[in-house]
């Protein structure tokens, strides 16, 4: 997926001569409770597709919680598994900011999705507990 003119690298724990590792953004969840998978090319045939601007960190820290909460009864919002808020296109300006692009999940795909989540996150604290009682 494009950003900034590129694609983005996603980011590696194992390259330690990158000081800024990328994270590629490969959901978001929207305001409007759509959760949205990235895409290249064209979306499947029929879905909608959201495209959102991200707010920077200090933007963010600006509006606070309620000025975020406000704009998303507004404007369509969405939290990034990157962690970034993106704005619904139009909303603000694209200049200089991360873009994500990504077609509305049906509820049967949404409900893997959450799934497949659910047991990397499981895996993972499994195997961080490992690494601390290895220790």
């Amino acid at each position: 997926m494009s950003r900034r003119g590129g694609k983005q690298k996603p980011a590696s724990l194992d390259d330690e001569n990158d000081e800024n590792p990328t994270l590629e953004t490969e959901l978001v969840l929207a305001s409007d409770g759509a959760l949205h998978v990235s895409f290249e090319g064209n979306p499947p045939r029929g879905r909608r597709v959201f495209v959102g601007y991200a707010l920077t960190a200090e933007e963010c820290a600006e509006l606070g919680t309620r000025g975020l909460l406000t704009w998303a009864m507004l404007q369509t919002l969405a939290l990034g598994s990157d962690g970034a808020v993106y704005v619904e296109a139009g909303a603000i300006g694209a200049e200089g900011r991360e873009v994500f692009r990504g077609y509305a999940a049906t509820p049967e795909e949404a409900e893997q999705i959450v799934d497949d989540l659910h047991r990397a996150a499981w895996n993972l604290t499994i195997t961080a507990r490992r690494l601390i009682r290895a220790r």
